[in-house]
């Protein structure tokens, strides 16, 4: 068994088992495809997850659904930032991340910590079906600026492990990876 921290250590072909969501409990799931992906907030068709914020001032969370897997995917992702701005996520719903447990609502992201030039992976997660992050951003500049974030990831397609001998070899050969979503559990 192993435990995964970073997308990419994980291959088409691999058997994992996700942990963190009542739906998957127990469930061992093939990875048979994978893509890259990214998404920036802002440019989107319609209405961007962001608008204009005030020095000083905080957006509130925002859902980033469209980051959402369709059924039978899973997709990891880690972000980062160029601006000024510190960004605070959600995920899932209500489960705030990045802080001490004492204390988890004073965790973030900055241009210092998940910059362009060298995002940090150690602030990505796992998503799935109906997870996706939601995202506040507190504008420390003494300018008005429209809050921006970059995803970059992979999606995987994966079919689910659904004979009963087939999970019995699996869990007793100990050969499978755990993919726990969204971050550690009880965060």
């Amino acid at each position: 068994m192993n435990e995964l921290i970073l997308g990419t250590e994980v291959k088409v072909g691999y058997v994992v088992q996700l942990v963190g969501d009542d739906a998957t409990k127990g469930k061992f799931y093939t990875l048979t495809r994978v893509e890259g992906s990214d998404y920036d907030t802002g440019r989107t068709t319609g209405q961007a997850e962001f608008s204009t914020v005030a020095a000083g001032s905080t957006t509130g969370f925002k859902n980033i659904d469209r980051l959402e897997p369709d059924d039978n995917q899973i997709a990891w992702y880690h972000w980062y930032v160029k601006d000024g701005n510190e960004y605070q996520m959600k995920l899932k719903a209500g489960t705030i991340r990045f802080g001490p447990f004492a204390e988890p609502n004073v965790g973030y992201i900055d241009n210092e910590k998940s910059g362009p030039t060298d995002p940090n992976p150690l602030y990505g997660f796992w998503l799935f079906k109906d997870w996706y992050p939601s995202v506040q951003a507190q504008n420390l500049t003494p300018y008005t600026m429209t809050p921006k974030i970059w995803f970059e990831g992979l999606k995987f397609d994966m079919i689910q492990v659904i004979d009963p001998a087939e999970v019995a070899r699996i869990k007793a050969s100990g050969k499978y990876s755990i993919i726990t979503l969204g971050g550690i559990e009880n965060a």
